[in-house]
Formats: structure tokens, C-alpha cells, sequence
């Protein structure tokens, strides 16, 4: 059965925590690891320009959305590889679904129709607002993951920096090994960067690339 992401908490603006919370709590879940790989998969490019429909803040139907980065969760059947090498039909358990608390689309979602409901083929779309995906496993997201929220303050001259959308009523958060490396905000560093320069965690994928892993093509 597909686990749901009842009582997870979420913030507007802030979906990398959103993710951050529904990683953890799936991976509390001793069934849920069993059967799927947990990932976080951080959405963004070089110039942080990403066009995604299907969004919730879509200006209207049919529309996409900009984002500078965004973060959704994917579950990858641990046994999907193997579906695929049978050529049977896969069951519910041997499908990769896709969680995103800011689609319009059914949440979980089969990725083939997240997909191709969210990220048009890249020829479809000018250069600067194509997709790279980061995967990150949900453990080293836990582990790794910091960030300050000082991304979404805005100041102008003489006033005192304001949130651009109000932040979550809990702590900031700060993963065991990002603290313990000394990190207190690793979030654009290492996760939203997609540069070949970067340090971060995962892998970086190409839309081409992100649907050769769902299907377990690269397997």
C-alpha cells in the first residue's frame, strides 16, 4: 500500500523542509524502506530559472510556473528492476511515485504521468528554463541537509530584512553530519546548485537522465 503523507507539515514557499519531514517520517516506517528507496530530488539550473506546470501557483490552467528551485520525494521500487527484466506489468509496490505537495496532480502521482504533465521535452522549452533533477537519498538528505532560511529574507535600505513568505512555526533545521562539519546553511551550496563546480550531495541528472532512473532503465 502506498503510504500517505497525512499530518507531514508544510509550508508555502518552503518545500525543501516540506520534503525534509515526509522523508523522515516515510523512513520511520519499517515497511515503506523495505519496499522503496527514499529520495529527495532537488529541481533547478545553472541560472535557477526552472519552468514547472502543473503547479498550485500557476497564474492560470495550462500555464507553468518559474521556480529558482524546487524539492519533491520520490519513492523508486526496490523491486521495479527486476519487473522490468521479467517484462510483467508492475504492481503498486513496483512503480516509482512521486510526492509534490505543490502539483495539482493526484500526490502520490506515477512518475511517468508527473513526468510528463510537469517537465515538457526539452526541445519544447528555451535552454535557460530546462529541468536538472538532483537525487539525493533520503538518509544523506537527513543527515546533510541545513539551511538557515536566510534565502527567503529581503531587506531594502534603512528597514530590517523580512521573510518573503512567513517561515514554519518549528526550529531551523540542521542535519547531525551538516552540524557536525560546521554548516548551519548548505541548502543552495550543495543541494540547489547544479553546476559541475559544485560540492553537493547526489547525483545530477538531465530530464533523459531523471526518466531512465524512475523506469529503472539504468539499473
Amino acid at each position: 500500500m502506498l503510504p500517505k503523507p497525512l499530518d507531514s507539515p508544510y509550508t508555502s514557499c518552503y518545500c525543501e523542509e516540506n520534503i525534509y519531514f515526509l522523508v523522515h517520517r516515510f523512513l520511520e516506517q519499517a515497511e515503506v524502506k523495505a519496499t522503496w528507496d527514499i529520495s529527495a530530488v532537488f529541481i533547478s539550473n545553472a541560472t535557477k530559472t526552472v519552468a514547472l506546470w502543473s503547479q498550485l501557483k500557476a497564474p492560470a490552467a495550462n500555464t507553468a510556473v518559474i521556480w529558482d528551485y524546487h524539492v519533491v520525494l520520490v519513492l523508486r521500487s526496490r523491486s521495479g528492476s527486476q519487473c522490468r527484466l521479467l517484462n510483467t506489468s508492475p504492481s503498486i509496490e513496483e512503480e516509482t511515485w512521486i510526492y509534490d505537495f505543490d502539483s495539482i496532480l493526484e500526490m502520490p502521482s506515477r512518475w511517468e504521468e508527473y513526468v510528463e504533465q510537469t517537465f515538457p521535452p526539452d526541445s519544447d522549452i528555451p535552454p535557460q528554463y530546462r529541468s536538472l533533477f538532483r537525487v539525493v537519498s533520503g538518509e544523506e538528505y537527513l543527515c546533510s541537509f541545513a539551511s538557515d532560511r536566510s534565502h527567503m529574507l529581503s531587506s531594502t535600505a534603512g528597514t530590517l530584512p523580512e521573510y518573503i513568505s512567513p517561515p514554519p512555526p518549528y526550529p531551523i533545521i540542521c542535519g547531525p553530519l551538516a552540524a557536525a562539519h560546521g554548516f548551519t546553511n548548505n541548502l543552495m551550496t550543495h543541494f540547489v546548485s547544479m553546476e559541475s563546480t559544485s560540492k553537493g550531495y547526489g547525483t545530477v541528472m538531465n530530464r533523459e537522465a531523471f526518466i531512465s532512473w524512475c523506469s529503472h532503465q539504468c539499473t
